[in-house]
């Protein structure tokens, strides 16, 4: 009955997918470290955001504190340039798909492939953990983004009306159906 009551409401253990080891990483010549991020990285990260979104932050730290605490489906990961962190992305791995919950790169590091690194990574991750699909969401103004993603090999999804409360923004949700391991073979 335990066994029947946990499928229902969650894994009984974590996927291994959601461990990491800090790992040196190299992206356009250049040397970063990758780790798995920790409540004390949260200022930083809100840095980060402030720095993207003009002295706003659409997280706020609670918000990434229970992110964080969240281990048995989400899987945060940090990219640091010597000990300035530059970028980070959230995914959440479900039993029905991995949804990314934010990606973000300071605008000092943007155009170096961080972003496309980061969501690559969790692409394969998803892939390993065989998830159906990937999604995420978008504000429908931001164009680089959209482009990254439809080059990744996201399709367009619908619309979400104001989803964005700070300012009233719509947002596109998009959605990468992945090919299992078995598919490709």
């Amino acid at each position: 009955m335990l066994r029947k009551f946990k499928s229902w409401f969650g894994r009984a253990e974590p996927l291994d997918v959601l461990q990491f080891t800090e790992q040196p990483v190299t992206i356009k010549d250049v040397t970063y470290r990758m780790k798995k991020a920790v409540e004390a990285d949260i200022p930083a990260m809100l840095a980060v955001e402030r720095r993207i979104y003009a002295g706003r932050q659409p997280w706020d730290a609670r918000a990434f504190h229970s992110e964080l605490r969240r281990y048995d489906k989400a899987l945060y990961l940090n990219i640091f340039h010597q000990s300035d962190l530059v970028a980070y992305i959230g995914t959440w791995f479900t039993p029905n798909e991995a949804h990314v919950t934010n990606l973000a790169v300071d605008p000092d590091w943007q155009r170096r492939g961080l972003g496309r690194f980061l969501l690559t990574t969790m692409i394969e991750r998803a892939k390993t953990a065989e998830m159906p699909k990937m999604t995420l969401e978008v504000r429908v103004d931001n164009a680089p983004a959209i482009a990254l993603y439809h080059a990744l090999g996201f399709r367009d999804g619908a619309i979400k009306p104001n989803y964005y409360i700070a300012d009233q923004m719509d947002a596109r949700n998009m959605i990468l159906t992945i090919e299992s391991e078995k598919e490709a073979e």
